[in-house]
């Protein structure tokens, strides 16, 4: 990994995918508590990044004319914030946003309070240069390679909550990093797993080998996925009750605050902006041997 040349301190790595990481903050060895990882476009903010107009607007927008979706913004408080309130948990962000609008991005969080502990974007432009172009929009060799760059950084005992969006396959790449963390997807199964879903070969083999570096254990403990594409939660029944789709910042903070992950405090102010609806759980049967993954989903 060698540092950008304009931003010493962001990371250009070019292995197992093209990307660039900024790491604000090294946690203790012995830290067992939760760690909160966020996608950005359409979890977060609410841009249109998939549709090639959105993305050729995006670095002519100033990080005020970036808009939030209801009551994320006060959710993301709550969660860094824990049921203290002052708890200041690890709180990290992976967006397949290319690096060039990083300056907008991070410009937005400092205008909303948005404190973060690493940031990781999709390098687009590197993609583009290696003539990849089914990989632009292609996000798993990515998003998997982002999770097991920060899983190796991670104490071991950490409990990992992911929170995305239906609008692609957050539900699906976050239940198959829970499989790898644990040791139950890796190897073969794991690069023709990829290769399936659209990823080229040697983006996948490349991924398989990053996660064979990993300790085998169970890090992942929640799913939430942002209802953007589906409001009626379908694209998440196929998943067990770990997975949970939320319509609204306000409904998935009541369950968070249920779990004890958010303070009573924190989840009144989410849902003072957005509280709507009820959550949606997954509703296959949970699998005897752990995975996440529905079966069918794999090679």
């Amino acid at each position: 990994m060698a540092a950008d040349h304009e931003a010493p301190e962001y990371e250009l790595i070019r292995a197992p995918f093209p990307m660039v990481r900024k790491l604000q903050r090294t946690l203790a060895s012995d830290y067992d508590g939760p760690a909160f990882i966020w996608d950005i476009d359409k979890t977060w903010l609410d841009t249109q990044i998939s549709q090639v107009k959105g993305m050729l607007k995006i670095p002519f927008e100033f990080a005020v004319d970036k808009r939030a979706l209801p009551g994320t913004t006060a959710l993301l408080h709550a969660l860094r914030g824990g049921p203290s309130d002052r708890a200041h948990r690890p709180l990290f962000f992976i967006t397949a946003s290319p690096p060039f609008i990083r300056k907008a991005i991070e410009r937005k969080m400092l205008i909303d309070g948005v404190e973060f502990d690493g940031i990781t974007y999709k390098d687009q432009l590197e993609v583009f240069r290696r003539r990849e172009f089914g990989s632009l929009r292609e996000h798993t060799a990515f998003k998997l390679g982002a999770l097991l760059l920060l899983a190796q950084v991670f104490p071991e005992r950490i409990k990992i909550y992911m929170f995305g969006d239906d609008a692609e396959r957050d539900a699906l790449i976050y239940c198959m990093f829970a499989d790898i963390c644990a040791g139950r997807l890796r190897g073969t199964q794991l690069v023709e797993t990829q290769i399936k879903l659209g990823v080229l070969q040697h983006y996948a083999r490349d991924v398989a080998a990053l996660a064979e570096q990993l300790p085998a254990h169970e890090r992942v403990h929640g799913v939430h996925i942002n209802l953007i594409r589906a409001p009626d939660g379908r694209r998440v029944l196929g998943y067990d009750d770990r997975v949970l789709g939320y319509p609204s910042a306000g409904a998935v903070a009541r369950v968070l605050h249920e779990r004890g992950l958010i303070s009573e405090r924190g989840r009144d102010r989410v849902e003072q902006v957005e509280g709507a609806g009820e959550v949606v759980f997954g509703q296959a049967p949970r699998d005897p041997d752990g995975w996440w993954t529905p079966r069918e989903q794999l090679a």
